[in-house]
This record gives structure tokens, C-alpha cells and sequence, in this order.
């Protein structure tokens, strides 16, 4: 067998006497389309709202909000056929700005802008990075009382219109459609208030369905009055497969309809033991856990969980993150803080983590993180797959494997 690990691959073999129950892997396609055109076709024929053209005729300005560099959305094809149809209904490039909605990530350096949004679009139109601690407008609050508070720029616009893409998420189910809005171009309290409603229900990767933390985005993304969201579907090279255009909900769920076709793998069993690798989210660990969250829907209660990950810039980029991750709180005290408010933003996937955790045996492999740090985050080492495989201490195992776990969706007849 051999998995991905980072640049390279990492071969092994199975004990004789355990079962492989699958290798399963998101689809490739060979599917060929023109960005350009697809993009005008889905704006020309949205899903549940007017075209892009009738929604701006007669209006001042637009603006289109981007996601940033931790999302793999080619906005770099997709928005110039955006300010085509912007211009046509008679807005210039003059009144067009791009708003990067980065939430509570770090901003985009001047290489990072240009690779995101291409040279072309950064010579055209304004881009602005959005801050979340200045520059909001209170907009109201919504059902489950949360105080929204969006970018200035953005609430001003006359036009305002999301890009995305979509993909599995631990919190918001995918990625994409609200997405944009909360935690995109919010202020900081909002997205803390919004992302600790993780105490409410349950969460899981994939999981849209009853999703309070993606009810209330799109509440907010209908308060701030929204547009139009343009979402792309993207096989495992990042290719594009599909674009959906259109209402925030409606255009989403067909979206997401989508994307389980490609990044869905039919799971007709859970295993005693899954062996997953980070890829394609390797650099930290932080970005890895989506393996893990993938994992954990493919595993049975108190099962073991490999976790192959080169991690080659640490634990995290987030100061806050790393610092709460190697308190290693436990579940309990993680619902106290989400309860109390106390819990940042980006670390209310802690959370999720702690529960994962609390049920199954998590082993590491990784030359990234040194042995100690792994275990004070309350994980097990093994310096490679071999030495993890033995330490499970299974004789006999049903086994899994996910290649691509960070972008794998174990799906059972049911989902």
C-alpha cells in the first residue's frame, strides 16, 4: 500500500490478518469546461434569483467578495467574467471593489493576492482586505442572537455578490455559500458568537443538515441582503467540475449536492482502524485535523485512528490556536468556555477535536512535531506507519483507508 505524505509517498503493508474493507478516494474528473463561460452561464441563469445583469442594471456599485489564500476557489477565473457582466449592466470598473473575506485568518501578502485573484483583476479594480476588529456596521441580529456586524465597504455596496467554493467543513458542513458572509467579512464577536453555537447541536464534517452555525450565516448573509453567491465545485487537483450560481441557500445546496459526488466515499462499514493521510492540508497540524474529522465518521466507537501528516510548519499559524491546543482542555471544559463565550473563534474546532478524542485513539506520524508535543496535546507518537500499525495491539482489524483524508467524505447509504 502507500499513501501521500506531503511531496512524497509513504509505502506499507498491511498485517496478514487484518481486513481491508477499502482505499477510498475523492474522484479525479476529466471533465473540460471554459471557466469564463460556465461563470456567465450560471450568472445569466441563476438559481432562485434574477440574473447577475437585472440585479445591477440602474445600480452605482458592487462589490464582490472573494475567500482568501486558505480556500482553494479560483477567484482568479471566476470574477473576471463577473466584472464583464457588471460592466455590461453599466457598472465600471471604477465602482467594483473586491473585498478578500478572510474571517479571522491572516492577510494576504502581495504574491498571495496575485496568485488568488490574478494580475488582471488586481490591475482593474480596488481590492480591500477585510479587518474584523474596524471598519463594520451593526446589521441586526439573528434568531439564535447573534449581533452581526459586517464589513463597511460591503454593507454600503449596492451590489453585493459572494465567490467560493465548496468543500467538506467540520463546522459549517462545506464550505461556500454563507460561508462568505459569516465568517468572511464579519467582525471578530460575530464570528466568536456564531462558531460557539458548536455547543448546540452536533457537528460533523460534511453535516448540513440541521447546522446552526450555517443557519445563522446564511440569516446574516439575508439581513446584510446579499445578491447573489457564485460557488465552484472542484475535483481533488482543484480543477473545476461545476458552477452554481444564485439564491445563498438554494445555489449552496445544489452546490453541496455537487461536491458529495465528488469528494463522497461510500462507506458500507465502519472499521476498527483508519489510516489517513493529511493530504492535501499538510503544512500544519491545525489544517490537518480535517483527516481526522474525516476519520472519525468512518471509525467505530473506541477504534484508532492513524494519522499520517508531515505538519512541516508545526502545530499552528493561530498564536491563540497552538497556545489552547497544547492546554489540551477536555470536553467539558471547552463547553464551559463556548457557553461562557470565552471561546476564540477560531479555535471553537477545538471542540469537535476534544470529542473525537474522547472516543477513539489517535495515532500521529509525523517528522513535523517532535514526540513530546504530540503527547502533550493528549495524542499517541509512532515515528513511522509501521511502529503505529503495531502499536493498535490489534490482532485482527477491519480496516480503511482514506489517501486524501482532509477532502474525503465518508458517506453511508443513509447520507
Amino acid at each position: 500500500m502507500q499513501i501521500p505524505y506531503g511531496e512524497k509517498e509513504i509505502k506499507f503493508s498491511l498485517p496478514t490478518s487484518w481486513n481491508l474493507l477499502g482505499v477510498l478516494s475523492p474522484r479525479v474528473t476529466n471533465k473540460e469546461l471554459d471557466p469564463y463561460e460556465s461563470v456567465l452561464k450560471a450568472v445569466r441563469n441563476p438559481i432562485e434569483t434574477k440574473s447577475l445583469h437585472s440585479i445591477a442594471q440602474g445600480k452605482g456599485n458592487a462589490v464582490i467578495i472573494s475567500d482568501d489564500k486558505a480556500r482553494p476557489t479560483p477567484s482568479d477565473l471566476i470574477i473576471p467574467p463577473l466584472l464583464h457582466e457588471l460592466n455590461h449592466a453599466g457598472i465600471s470598473d471604477e465602482k467594483i471593489t473586491v473585498v478578500i473575506g478572510r474571517g479571522l485568518h491572516e492577510s494576504l501578502d502581495e504574491k498571495e493576492l496575485e496568485k488568488k485573484l490574478g494580475k488582471n483583476v488586481l490591475e482593474r479594480v480596488d481590492v480591500l482586505d477585510h479587518d474584523p476588529n474596524k471598519d463594520l456596521i451593526y446589521i441586526g441580529k439573528t434568531s439564535q442572537n447573534v449581533e452581526i456586524f459586517i464589513n463597511k465597504n460591503v454593507v454600503e455596496a449596492d451590489v453585493k455578490i459572494g465567490v467560493g467554493s465548496v468543500t467538506p467543513h467540520e463546522l459549517m458542513g462545506f464550505t461556500g455559500g454563507a460561508g462568505i458572509v459569516i465568517p468572511g467579512v464579519a467582525g471578530r464577536q460575530t464570528i466568536n458568537d456564531n462558531h460557539s453555537l458548536v455547543k448546540t447541536f452536533k457537528a460533523e464534517f460534511g453535516k448540513v443538515e440541521d447546522n446552526l452555525i450555517r443557519k445563522d450565516s446564511e440569516e446574516a448573509a439575508k439581513l446584510l441582503g446579499l445578491d447573489l453567491v457564485v460557488n465552484a465545485t472542484l475535483d481533488i487537483n482543484e480543477r473545476i467540475v461545476d458552477i452554481f450560481a444564485g439564491d445563498v441557500v438554494k445555489a449552496h445546496l445544489k452546490a453541496v449536492e455537487s461536491a458529495k459526488t465528488i469528494y463522497g466515499v461510500p462507506l458500507n462499514q465502519k472499521a476498527d482502524v483508519v489510516i489517513a493521510s493529511s493530504h492535501p492540508k499538510d503544512a500544519t497540524f491545525g489544517k490537518s485535523m480535517k483527516a481526522i474529522f474525516a476519520s472519525s465518521l468512518a471509525v467505530k466507537p473506541n477504534g484508532v485512528i492513524i494519522h499520517v501528516a508531515p505538519c512541516w510548519d508545526g502545530l499552528s499559524h493561530s498564536k491563540i490556536f497552538k497556545e489552547m491546543l497544547l492546554d489540551n482542555p477536555g470536553p467539558k471544559t471547552l463547553f464551559k468556555m463556548l457557553d461562557k463565550g470565552q471561546l476564540p473563534g477560531e479555535s471553537c474546532v477545538l471542540y469537535l477535536f476534544s470529542v473525537v478524542k474522547n472516543i477513539q485513539r489517535i495515532i500521529v506520524v509525523t517528522d513535523g512535531i517532535e514526540k513530546a508535543v504530540i503527547e502533550k496535546i493528549g495524542l499517541e507518537y509512532a515515528k513511522n506507519l509501521e511502529t503505529a500499525i503495531r502499536n493498535t495491539n490489534k490482532e485482527n482489524a477491519d480496516c480503511i483507508i482514506l489517501p486524501w483524508g482532509a477532502v474525503s467524505l465518508p458517506l453511508s447509504g443513509n447520507d
